[in-house]
């Protein structure tokens, strides 16, 4: 009896550890697509929490979850799939692995929605989740492109596109809205995100989408110099545009973030100057997304240094303790002080490029200095959060961004 006993429960063990052999292609092939998943969704979920190191394949795909949410949905909806594969096929190593990682794709969909639903109500702007997964966005708008609004010395012409507001009434002065692009001083273009173009031009605001000189063409003052000589060109050229000149303000994100501030805040200050022979504009209002103002600090201290320190040196030409006093020159905090145009300011608390000090360290010397400005750290928004005109983080943004200008451009 004993012996038959002690049979049955090898034959039990045996029969449980051949279950879990896989058996045939689909079996394996289940195992080997969960084995690749797993690090890859985990260091991505880690990446997500802990945003850094931009170009390390693992923190790119956090970096594109977070400003494309129908990525993560879609990722999670093609382990899903595995998952009940899995199931049918009785793959139970794959099964082991795919479940968990259906519920943690599941926590990373519904965190950064959560998250900015909240932020949003606590700071009364209603967004909308079915606008957030939207894929259309059409442009209608029809840019006059390429005007040119400078010459350089040796010949290089400056130009930009021209963003008509649409109009209530025929023939009325409207404000404008220089608009700068980034790419972290040293590649982008005008033109890199229509969608913000095209909003404004709705509310009634011409943009002047701009293009300037970078490495290795301009040198390190050049760039904050042809932002000052298109902001002297729109001024000049007010009449043809019909743009009321009491009301140009500026829009920059990342680097263009950086240099909108520095033009608006060191306007006629003779160590910085326009490119071109044009006058100096008051500065309406600056419109600051997620742009360091520390150029020193933001070297020193940032979560992707290989790629940040890399092309801040390219713009300026070395490192802080090589050139000190053009990173102090190109800082905007320098600059602030009584008088400074008002300014708001957007950051994504998971931004791994530009950190939340930049952010504190404007803002303590915005108050210090009785500047009227707003600071906004979105919750599970990374760095150009913007890109994607519908999602959460982009209807807060602009919602902030129209009530902003209202006030200050009536």
């Amino acid at each position: 009896m004993a012996t038959n006993m002690e049979d049955l429960l090898k034959t039990q063990q045996k029969n449980r550890k051949a279950s879990w052999r896989p058996k045939g292609f689909i079996q394996w092939l289940l195992i080997v697509l969960a084995g690749i998943a797993l690090p890859v969704i985990i260091m991505m979920a880690y990446y997500i929490f802990y945003p850094s190191n931009l170009f390390n394949i693992t923190s790119l795909l956090a970096f594109f979850a977070l400003i494309n949410p129908m990525f993560l949905l879609i990722l999670t909806l093609i382990i899903l799939f595995l998952a009940v594969l899995a199931f049918w096929k009785k793959a139970k190593i794959a099964q082991t692995i795919l479940i968990p990682l259906v519920f943690l794709l599941l926590f990373l969909n519904v965190y950064p929605i959560t998250s900015m639903l909240s932020y949003s109500k606590s700071k009364n702007v209603s967004v909308s989740i079915g606008s957030h997964f939207a894929i259309k966005n059409d442009i209608s708008s029809i840019p006059m492109q390429d005007v040119v609004y400078g010459k350089t010395t040796n010949g290089i012409e400056l130009k930009l596109d021209v963003w008509l507001a649409k109009q209530e009434t025929e023939g009325a002065l409207t404000p404008a809205i220089v608009k700068v692009h980034g790419g972290g001083w040293v590649e982008g273009d005008k033109n890199n995100n229509p969608y913000w173009n095209q909003w404004l031009n709705e509310l009634g605001y011409t943009v002047f989408d701009v293009q300037y000189r970078m490495p290795p063409q301009a040198g390190w003052k050049d760039e904050v110099g042809d932002v000052k000589s298109v902001l002297g060109w729109v001024l000049e050229n007010a009449d043809t545009y019909k743009i009321d000149t009491r009301k140009i303000n500026v829009m920059g994100d990342s680097a263009g973030g950086n240099l909108v501030m520095l033009a608006a805040y060191s306007m006629g200050n003779v160590a910085l100057p326009p490119s071109t022979d044009v006058p100096d504009v008051p500065i309406n209002a600056v419109i600051n997304l997620y742009g360091p103002a520390d150029m020193t600090q933001f070297y020193s201290n940032n979560p992707s240094p290989n790629y940040v320190q890399r092309v801040m040196e390219q713009y300026i030409g070395g490192s802080p303790s090589q050139f000190p006093d053009r990173y102090k020159m190109l800082s905007p905090i320098y600059y602030i002080r009584e008088g400074t145009p008002p300014t708001i300011t957007f950051l994504g608390t998971s931004d791994r490029i530009v950190p939340e000090e930049q952010a504190a360290i404007l803002d303590k010397e915005m108050a210090e200095n009785g500047v009227a400005h707003e600071l906004y750290l979105l919750p599970a928004s990374d760095h150009v959060f913007d890109e994607k005109p519908g999602s959460l983080s982009t209807q807060f943004a602009r919602e902030k961004v129209k009530r902003f200008l209202q006030k200050y451009n009536k």
